[in-house]
């Protein structure tokens, strides 16, 4: 470095000291830098050859979220987020609706006159702006509900529900009438198919019922490694159920090179109103349970879904023939394999399609 140079840093050093806002300035610089390194070697761990290991799945889907980090827990509390269960309906002129394919589960099952309704279990802390439309309760959507001990967001109800609902120690309940601030309608949907809401609102609501730190208190499933692609089956393989009419027949299809299901309704796919893409699956349940005609005259469902009976759980591309089983209100269902064994789920999403003991589903 030649003379002038020399002079050039000297004369840069002597102009900084006597000037003490330009010291400020570098120094907010330097410090910055600093902070987007540490941030980095944060969310990158393995460029700094850091000690990394996960800890904790979520307990309603199973995927990994919570890791140690030299020892530091990141996004503590994200492996068991507060649930929200929300009623969807499925009524064909309303499909495609908003968030089913967002939630983490979904229960399926018969409502009035052969229509099906669902409710959506959602705890991932994932921003989604549309939710709906938000649809009215039953006695036996209040007992899937109560499983979560969360949230449950509906409009009204039957008088068995509402019934339940009064006197109930297992979820804090999110009625439209009564708890409005938490909904809107859309003007431009007729009603009573045109009334929604967002995960925000929803978080808002347990911060004000119970405060925004609640943690989920519920009964995980147990979870397994997803089967290797060289040992899924490469045929074709589907789930068909016919709930009622042709509108309400669902078929699943299953893809082994991704191994997920995609979901058909009234032959037609079924996609997701926010994103404009199918709805998919994971693990797909079909839980028998006793239906009967609960009212003359209302078209009410009487559907049994405390006690036990049979089930087929897919994934992998595979049936597995077994049973359900849930002792009291509040207890999740569990579902066990031929030989007794709690049955254990791929992390990611499921749907559980409440079928009636009367109803035969096709499947290879």
């Amino acid at each position: 470095m030649g003379e002038s140079s020399n002079n050039k840093i000297k004369d840069f050093f002597w102009k900084l000291k006597k000037n003490p806002k330009a010291q400020v300035i570098i120094l907010v610089i330097f410090l910055v830098i600093v902070a987007a390194v540490a941030g980095l070697l944060i969310f990158y761990p393995g460029s700094a050859n850091r000690i990394t290991e996960l800890v904790g799945n979520r307990n309603l889907n199973g995927t990994g979220d919570v890791r140690l980090i030299d020892g530091v827990k990141t996004n503590p509390g994200m492996e068991n987020l507060f649930p929200q269960t929300i009623v969807i309906e499925n009524l064909a002129t309303v499909r495609p609706q908003a968030g089913l394919g967002e939630a983490n589960l979904v229960y399926e099952f018969l409502a009035e006159g052969g229509i099906t309704r669902f409710l959506a279990v959602y705890a991932s802390g994932d921003n989604i702006e549309l939710i709906g439309p938000v649809r009215s309760a039953r006695h036996y959507i209040v007992d899937l509900s109560e499983e979560y001990h969360g949230l449950f967001a509906h409009i009204g109800g039957s008088p068995q529900a509402l019934g339940v609902l009064n006197v109930n120690d297992y979820l804090v309940d999110l009625n439209q009438f009564g708890n409005p601030g938490y909904y809107w309608r859309d003007v431009n949907i007729g009603a009573p198919h045109n009334l929604f809401t967002s995960s925000d609102l929803m978080f808002f609501a347990q911060r004000d019922k119970v405060g925004e730190e609640a943690q989920g208190d519920y009964t995980p499933w147990k979870f397994k490694k997803e089967t290797s692609k060289d040992e899924r089956p490469t045929e074709e393989k589907s789930v068909k159920i016919n709930f009622s009419s042709g509108s309400y027949e669902v078929e699943w299809k299953y893809n082994p090179d991704t191994n997920i299901y995609a979901r058909f309704n009234g032959g037609l796919e079924h996609t997701d109103k926010n994103t404009e893409e199918q709805l998919t699956a994971k693990n797909i349940v079909v839980q028998y349970a006793e239906t009967s005609l609960l009212e003359e005259g209302t078209g009410r469902l009487d559907i049994k879904t405390q006690g036990e009976g049979n089930a087929v759980v897919f994934m992998d591309g595979v049936g597995t023939e077994g049973t359900w089983k849930k002792d009291e209100r509040g207890d999740r269902t569990l579902f066990y394999d031929a030989n007794g064994d709690e049955i254990e789920f791929n992390p990611g999403k499921s749907w559980i399609e409440i079928v009636p003991t009367d109803k035969t589903i096709e499947y290879n």
